[in-house]
């Protein structure tokens, strides 16, 4: 709702919290109308602009959800701007289906009157910080401080292994006896947890900062929407992901092993070439939507940009106008990569993004979760924000794929795209083998049972790093385009499933009927030749001489 000359606000607070806002709202906009607590702003008149909720104490998720509701009927097309002091039980994903426009986490003053002004003028603001997880208590005792103790320096001859491995080339006698001495360490800390009673083995510390970081990056979000129309959102996400894609440092996570294979330049270079070109792919389904364009030329229109988007990204990568020697004669590095990939091929595992952007061009709501949320909905722009990544970080590693190709004949050009380490032919060519073999891995087994199991793996971008994601929805649509020998292994597995129940009764039946028999029969029978052998003795001593008696 746009504000009018002189907006009305309520302010839903207690004690300082109340006074302080209020005070710092009427100096910095005098011609607000400010109605303070439930009550004012219950009896305020019609026409409420805002209505701002300092939530002091944490009221139950439930309680929470119900008054929010009935605030929600009150205000009608008003919005609702939720402030927390602090997060301890409201998990996110309860946060964000709360029916609030505005919601922040512990707000400076700067922030919380630019919420203000931006909720007034029509837009949304969501921001949670980051959320560490509780620490666990350590143990106490001889036993714990001996545990501690054997770990740390387990945990440091590793920590050393590793920095001295990371500087040294991996190859040579020494890498490979420092490998099997950390394989040796490893074994030796499971040994030392098992010994004193901790299983199964806690992961080193090393792990667990790494699983703390992703507990917190799961806990923030940030999202401030101008516009909430569709193409403000499109253009948000795409600066966030801009934003995304400037950040990413060095990945090590070995899922994606063409895309690492590039330099840090060269990667950040690709994702922003991929992105310039959807922009203008965006452009041209707007235009072909506001020349009622059917839907059937739009997916057309969007399947034959794919290949020609990711040849112009290869060129806008190495440039126009660069030039490199080959075999002795200098080739324009653009044309001779495009010439020779084979960027025609799609990922199978990519999902179509055109509805998706569709509905947001037509501003029609989103299918999320099985609920149709309207696109500036903080889940909706979430599920949007990871499809676009996923788009641009499959597209680029198809990419990477061609151009570790190229490199494999072309020497000179692993100097301006790849790592120094895969310099050598040994190197490059060992990780192009690693890539085809999991490539046919996938291909015949990983990606039948993922559809049939309605799994999804996307790839995000938050905070300098590429976070797989595995997503559950139906794809029985996949599932019947499958060859033959993926389907025998989706039979298989239904297989397995359908004959698991028989073949767990059937043991519980044969360890039944065991019991019974050792039990019953062995154990009767064992007992009953014990008690012979006894009765045996006992005649034997009744009848021997007494050592005082003479024959």
């Amino acid at each position: 709702m746009a504000p009018t000359t002189s907006p009305a606000i309520g302010l839903i607070a207690e004690g300082w919290q109340a006074d302080g806002l209020s005070r710092l709202l009427t100096q910095k906009q005098p011609e607000l109308r400010l109605f303070v607590g439930a009550k004012a702003v219950e009896q305020a008149p019609r026409g409420l602009q805002l209505l701002i909720w300092i939530l002091a104490e944490e009221l139950e998720p439930a309680q929470l959800q119900h008054e929010l509701k009935l605030w929600r009927q009150r205000l009608g097309s008003a919005p609702l701007l939720l402030v927390l002091a602090a997060r301890r039980r409201y998990s996110q994903e309860l946060l964000l289906r709360l029916p609030a426009e505005g919601l922040l986490e512990a707000p400076s003053s700067e922030a919380l009157l630019k919420a203000v002004n931006l909720l007034l003028a029509g837009g949304r603001v969501v921001q949670l910080v980051e959320v560490a997880p509780a620490p666990e208590p350590a143990p106490q005792g001889l036993g714990a401080w001996l545990l501690r103790s054997g770990l740390e320096q387990i945990d440091a001859e590793a920590e050393a292994l590793q920095q001295w491995l990371s500087r040294q080339p991996r190859q040579g006698l020494s890498a490979w006896v420092a490998a099997g001495r950390l394989r040796e360490l490893a074994m030796a800390r499971q040994v030392l947890l098992i010994l004193w009673g901790q299983h199964p083995p806690q992961p080193s510390p090393a792990v667990a900062r790494a699983e703390q970081s992703q507990q917190k990056r799961t806990g923030a979000v940030e999202i401030v929407l101008a516009d909430r129309g569709g193409l403000a959102v499109l253009q948000s996400l795409e600066e966030r992901l801009a934003l995304a894609c400037a950040a990413l440092g060095e990945s090590n996570g070995g899922q994606l092993l063409a895309l690492e294979a590039l330099t840090n330049e060269r990667r950040a270079a690709l994702f922003e070439a991929l992105l310039s070109e959807f922009r203008q792919l965006v452009q041209r389904l707007q235009q072909s939507l506001a020349g009622s364009t059917a839907a059937g030329e739009q997916q057309n229109l969007w399947a034959d940009q794919q290949p020609l988007l990711r040849e112009r990204a290869l060129q806008a990568l190495v440039g126009a106008y660069t030039q490199l020697p080959r075999d002795g004669e200098l080739l324009p590095l653009g044309q001779a990569l495009v010439s020779g990939a084979q960027l025609q091929q799609e990922d199978p595992e990519l999902p179509d993004l055109l509805p998706s952007l569709r509905a947001l061009l037509e501003g029609r709501p989103l299918l999320v979760d099985g609920q149709l949320l309207a696109p500036d909905e903080p889940r909706a722009l979430l599920h949007l924000q990871l499809l676009l990544s996923n788009w641009v970080v499959r597209n680029a590693e198809l990419i990477a794929r061609q151009l570790l190709e190229a490199c494999s004949g072309w020497p000179e050009l692993r100097r301006t795209l790849l790592l120094p380490s895969l310099l050598p032919t040994r190197e490059l060519e060992r990780l192009r083998n690693q890539i085809n073999s999991r490539e046919r891995w996938q291909t015949l087994f990983e990606r039948p049972v993922a559809i049939y199991e309605s799994r999804r793996l996307f790839y995000g971008l938050d905070q300098g790093l590429i976070q797989p994601t595995t997503v559950l929805e139906p794809r029985d649509g996949e599932l019947r385009q499958l060859s033959w020998w993926q389907q025998a292994i989706t039979l298989l597995l239904e297989a397995r499933d359908a004959l698991a129940p028989q073949v767990l009764l059937l043991l519980n039946r044969l360890g039944t009927l065991m019991v019974l028999l050792l039990t019953r029969v062995v154990g009767r029978a064992i007992g009953l030749i014990g008690r012979g052998i006894l009765q045996g003795l006992g005649r034997g001593l009744q009848n021997a001489p007494i050592s005082s008696e003479r024959p």
